[in-house]
């Protein structure tokens, strides 16, 4: 295995190279005479991340420098975040995330120079992989392989949606095992995988891995907050084989609930023929799983599973 700095490099001078060929250098070039460097890169990715309509903040910027043509073709798009990639891979030596989340982030900064011609669609800005692109991009979300991650934490509204039976015990552990209601890592599942319809206990189990190391690191993380239907145990009455999802969870004693009715656009419908029958007969109502994991509770967790330490 490549050291990390070598890795950097190596990332480094493909975005580079990237970035020297046409039509990028032409894009480079109108976004350097329109007084946009690398720096104001970042700070547009930035806004793009956290935008409302996307598309009509990056035809904005192409029509300020006559690029109005190359948002259709991702050109522009692959611009801003490569530029944007070369500012972040300074800071990524010093990020407080386990070494193999620096390396799955190398990749796909390198996926920013190199995707397959079946991955462009990732880049539309319409849709939410773009979104997450962005946030990779400026160091917002962070690659854990089958799950990716972000900071934020356990909205005081989401007290509104537990069962009233379980409030007590939620309320407990937000003040006693978290210690507040932020800030927490909230995973999300990653965008970009090989099966967008398969999910795989091993790829699983290093996701949260990477995470609970990366806790350990980052200061102030108060534990892991994540709500899906993925989570959910009505989820695995219907569906056991998903239940390693939450198995580290339940293993190290993180308080696991549900959290009202999931809606149809959750996913819960895509990817089994029994899953969608048993939801139109009715045996299955889909819930939104709830996980409460503290950092202690994580950290447990990485000394009871050391075969997932990559490095």
């Amino acid at each position: 295995m490549k050291d990390l700095w070598t890795q950097i490099a190596e990332t480094e001078e493909i975005c580079l190279s990237e970035l020297r060929k046409a039509p990028f250098a032409q894009i480079s070039e109108k976004l350097v005479l329109s007084s946009v460097p690398s720096i104001k890169s970042t700070s547009i990715v930035h806004s793009l991340a956290h935008s409302r309509d996307r598309r009509a903040e990056l035809a904005k910027l192409a029509g300020e420098v006559g690029l109005q043509e190359e948002i259709a073709n991702s050109n522009l798009q692959r611009v801003l975040l490569l530029r944007a990639a070369l500012v972040s891979l300074e800071k990524l030596d010093h990020l407080p995330v386990e070494q193999s989340v620096k390396r799955l982030i190398c990749e796909e900064f390198q996926f920013f120079a190199k995707p397959a011609a079946g991955e462009m669609v990732l880049f539309d800005p319409q849709k939410y992989s773009f979104l997450a692109l962005c946030k990779i991009a400026v160091l917002q979300r962070f690659p854990a392989g089958q799950f990716h991650w972000e900071i934020s934490g356990f909205p005081r509204s989401w007290l509104f949606k537990v069962p009233r039976q379980i409030l007590p015990r939620v309320a407990y552990f937000l003040a006693a095992e978290l210690g507040g209601f932020a800030p927490c890592f909230v995973p999300h599942m990653a965008t970009r995988r090989k099966n967008r319809l398969m999910l795989l206990e091993k790829e699983s189990n290093k996701s949260w891995f990477r995470m609970a190391s990366s806790a350990q690191l980052w200061p102030g993380i108060r534990g892991l907050v994540a709500s899906s239907w993925l989570h959910s145990p009505d989820t695995y009455r219907v569906s056991p084989h998903l239940s390693f999802i939450n198995k580290p969870f339940v293993e190290s004693g993180a308080l696991v609930t549900t959290m009202g009715i999931a809606d149809e656009s959750a996913g819960y419908l895509a990817g089994s023929a029994q899953r969608r029958e048993q939801y139109k007969s009715g045996k299955f109502k889909p819930t939104l799983g709830l996980v409460l994991w503290s950092r202690k509770q994580m950290m447990q967790s990485v000394h009871r599973h050391p075969e997932f330490n990559e490095n």
